[in-house]
């Protein structure tokens, strides 16, 4: 695992050898022990107050971590004639925790942060690695309905970080070549705005994408047998659509 670290971080740079370094054993004991505290981790109280003003120096961002494995990843991707890569959102519950930051979850009871990360793997499910993640906390303000937030700009929504992540995957349709990159993402994700991103995007940039149905939206092409202009519903189209698969 140690020699694995060194190749995956080889061009890791936060501002400072010794940085770097601990970065290295940091992720050697949690790869260790991953559901491990960060005390229970390390080997011993020098090496925990190490952890700690490793996390704390502003030198260190999660951003500089991941880029040498974002680059090694993109490297094993060009291997594969298709690579998918997939968007999700988890939660990181540290409810009854004192900790600094941290907003409302699914439910308001539940505290924690949020992360929305980009996976690559291929057809066959190995995983390559996180290309992507976004993490960050809602505020305590009051949430808005549904029919008030309707018409406000995705991009003040969280539901925005579905087109970001597609727009990750439309740079590693040409930073991955030869490798046909498919994002794929659950019904969250049936959004028209990441549609329309997709339309726009250059055609030899372009992501291809497998997104789970959600929303019962208009087909694009009218009925060519009614005598007015009509477009027919997706439920509809595939209601009566013969069975291909069964899972």
């Amino acid at each position: 695992m140690s020699q694995w670290i060194d190749d995956e971080l080889i061009d890791l740079n936060l501002g400072d050898k010794r940085l770097d370094e601990r970065a290295k054993v940091l992720l050697e004991r949690f790869t260790a022990n991953p559901q491990a505290s960060i005390n229970a981790a390390c080997h011993g109280w020098s090496e925990t107050l190490a952890a700690y003003r490793f996390f704390d120096n502003d030198k260190v961002r999660a951003e500089k971590i991941l880029e040498p494995h974002r680059r090694a990843i993109i490297r094993r991707m060009a291997e594969h004639p298709v690579t998918l890569v997939v968007q999700d959102t988890t939660e990181l519950d540290f409810t009854g925790t004192e900790i600094h930051g941290d907003g409302p979850l699914s439910y308001e009871y539940r505290t924690g942060f949020l992360d929305h990360s980009l996976v690559a793997f291929t057809p066959e499910g190995l995983c390559l690695g996180v290309l992507d993640a976004q993490i960050w906390a809602r505020g305590d303000e009051p949430k808005l309905p549904w029919k008030q937030r309707k018409h406000d700009p995705i991009e003040t929504k969280e539901s925005f970080r579905w087109v970001q992540m597609y727009r990750r995957a439309c740079t590693l349709s040409e930073e991955a070549l030869p490798t046909k990159v498919v994002m794929v993402a659950d019904s969250e994700a049936d959004i028209y705005e990441m549609f329309v991103e997709a339309e726009k995007s250059p055609k030899f940039c372009r992501a291809e994408y497998v997104v789970r149905l959600c929303e019962n939206r208009p087909l694009p092409e009218p009925d060519q047998q009614a005598c007015a202009e009509v477009f027919h519903k997706l439920f509809g189209a595939i209601g009566g659509a013969p069975v291909l698969a069964r899972r």
